[in-house]
């Protein structure tokens, strides 16, 4: 265990049977499994007592819906369409893991293991750093055949979580990327909180249109939501799962307040991410996912600039990175 004057320490622990990393700050307890994509699994109030993100109750109840549980890392987000796309004249295919829609879904990194490669605590912060690096397992160098290291560095500062990911790419070709997080939070984060007194704003402009097979149109389409979302409006009896485009205008972060737990939670994006999913099921579960990602779904195929979709390509040698920002603020 390590630990600092101002509260941070980092210590190695377990969840649910794997082997996990937790640290502490003045405000917050963070766990995160390296094994489960580097996956953040909790998030903890002290001061309020409550669980933020979603936990599973038991290990069949996780396996039975993996991405609807802390914040899994998406590279790339959301769907390929039939898994395919070509780029500078390379062709690539994922493995077919959505068999409803006949497409890629979620990535290649969410479910595989992360190295630890640093654990410190100092001067208020604690700080878990791990790897992943593609060389080393040989289902994602079939489907994405370019040596590349994803380091996500993971900072715990009083009422803050800043997740931070880099991308290294360590092959002679250029690609293309896009990341994005299932984030999902439990919400209203109290059980006996009130849907009515939660609310939930969101920085969103034009919805995508999607087709059948939840793929953009390439169409973006003015939504009657969008600008209440804005605003912020209570989850009672609210369904979501649209795909938007960040509005230009405001500033990019999504905000959950529950009124009854007297907390709020901001969610915020760096400039790197130019897109949300809003996610909530059929909106009786619970929980809600504001999915912030660099690009649209399926942006490697989109007829579109990059401008328009996010997609984003690093040259040989180079590296590129995005952050987001988890501050949990008491309201009473």
């Amino acid at each position: 265990m390590m630990m600092d004057k101002k509260t941070a320490i980092v210590e190695k622990a377990a969840w649910m049977g794997y082997e996990a990393v937790k640290a502490e700050s003045d405000s917050l307890i963070m766990t995160v499994v390296p094994k489960l994509g580097s996956r953040v699994v909790s998030l903890y109030s002290k001061a309020k007592q409550i669980e933020l993100l979603r936990t599973p109750q038991s290990e069949e109840a996780y396996s039975q819906a993996p991405l609807l549980y802390g914040i899994p890392v998406l590279f790339p987000p959301n769907r390929i369409e039939d898994g395919r796309f070509s780029y500078r004249g390379q062709h690539y295919q994922f493995d077919i893991n959505d068999t409803a829609t006949g497409n890629h879904s979620h990535g290649l990194v969410h479910d595989k293991e992360w190295m630890v490669t640093e654990m410190k605590a100092g001067n208020g912060q604690a700080v878990i750093i791990t790897e992943f690096n593609a060389v080393n397992d040989h289902h994602v160098m079939r489907q994405f055949p370019h040596p590349f290291r994803l380091v996500m560095k993971l900072v715990l500062e009083e009422g803050m979580l800043t997740q931070t990911v880099e991308v290294h790419n360590d092959s002679s070709q250029a690609f293309p990327w896009g990341i994005g997080y299932h984030t999902t939070f439990h919400f209203p984060f109290r059980e006996d909180s009130s849907e009515a007194n939660s609310i939930f704003s969101a920085p969103i402009g034009q919805r995508w249109e999607l087709n059948c097979r939840f793929l953009p149109t390439g169409i973006p389409v003015t939504d009657t939501r969008s600008g209440p979302l804005n605003e912020g409006i209570a989850i009672a009896g609210v369904q979501l799962d649209d795909l938007f485009q960040k509005e230009p205008e405001a500033a990019n972060e999504a905000v959950l307040t529950d009124k009854d737990a007297g907390i709020r939670v901001r969610y915020m994006a760096d400039e790197a991410f130019g897109h949300w999913v809003l996610h909530n099921g059929d909106g009786t579960g619970r929980y809600l996912c504001p999915e912030p990602y660099t690009c649209v779904t399926n942006a490697f195929n989109l007829k579109l600039s990059p401008e328009i979709t996010g997609m984003k390509e690093i040259e040989p040698g180079r590296s590129d990175s995005a952050t987001c920002v988890i501050t949990v603020e008491h309201t009473e």
